[in-house]
């Protein structure tokens, strides 16, 4: 069992409350995120935004039925997996989120309108329609906030023993938006720095495999963690999205593992990844 990190404070901050009695995560939820292998020694921090499908018990499920757990909607499917196999074959510390991105998208700015979501792929979330202030503020602080703490924090100690940490944020995205079909084996996703994500894709291109060069999604237009922990601190930094349907079971997962875990070690000895660059 992967132990909850007990050097990040920010899992302290559910008392942050007026009235405590008003909190949201109760005794017996799980942490809003999990560090592991955080006294990793690589200088390469992972990240894994939607690794979770939970919900707090207070919020039940949403007012969905259980299959839209098993949806993408609720979290990146076959992410964790793949980031936990990395996480453990770098020695490097690896940040999972602890909730469902249907209760508040950690990859969002917390005042971004997607940031709490009333409806995603055509399908409502009846629990996010009409919240009030009270409702938004304990989803901010009691999850949004303590894991991004716990990735500041986890960064932190990193970069402490001397050499600046680059960050890989692992996502996975579903085959088809709506109608339209999405061709790619993998995305990497980057916004102005591309000190890992151009060497990535040229190793991923080798391979024989279909690489989107910000698709399906643009990092240039929205990659709050990276962007937040990483670009504005002048740290290496990139997303990586791999197609859930190359990662749903084990074998895809130890498919997908095994090219990271060639790949990788690679990037990290670029010499100009390990240096404060604002770009």
């Amino acid at each position: 069992m992967y132990q909850k990190a007990n050097l990040v404070p920010g899992s302290q901050r559910r008392g942050r409350h007026i009235n405590s009695a008003m909190g949201l995560l109760r005794s017996d939820d799980p942490a809003p995120f999990t560090v592991i292998n955080p006294d990793g020694p690589t200088p390469m921090l992972l990240i894994c935004d939607h690794a979770s499908r939970r919900v707090p018990l207070a919020l039940g499920d949403l007012g969905l039925d259980a299959a839209s757990f098993d949806r993408h909607i609720a979290y990146d499917i076959g992410a964790k997996a793949v980031s936990q196999r990395l996480s453990n074959f770098l020695n490097a510390p690896l940040v999972l989120a602890g909730f469902s991105r249907l209760v508040i998208d950690l990859n969002r700015p917390a005042d971004h309108q997607e940031s709490i979501v009333v409806e995603i792929d055509s399908t409502p979330i009846p629990a996010n329609q009409n919240l009030d202030e009270t409702a938004r503020r304990q989803r901010r602080i009691e999850l949004f906030e303590p894991y991004h703490d716990a990735v500041k924090q986890t960064l932190m100690r990193l970069w402490k023993r001397g050499t600046p940490p680059a960050i890989l944020s692992i996502h996975s995205f579903s085959p088809n938006f709506g109608d339209k079909p999405r061709p790619w084996d993998i995305g990497v996703l980057w916004n102005r720095d591309p000190r890992i994500a151009m060497p990535l894709m040229d190793m991923l291109k080798a391979r024989d495999l279909n690489v989107g060069d910000n698709e399906p999604y643009s990092g240039q237009q929205l990659a709050y963690t990276i962007d937040f922990h990483g670009g504005a601190a002048g740290l290496a930094n990139c997303v990586i999205e791999i197609n859930q349907d190359q990662i749903c079971d084990m074998a895809g997962i130890d498919r997908w593992g095994g090219i990271l875990e060639e790949i990788i070690p690679e990037i990290l000895k670029i010499q100009s990844l390990h240096l404060v660059k604002p770009f």
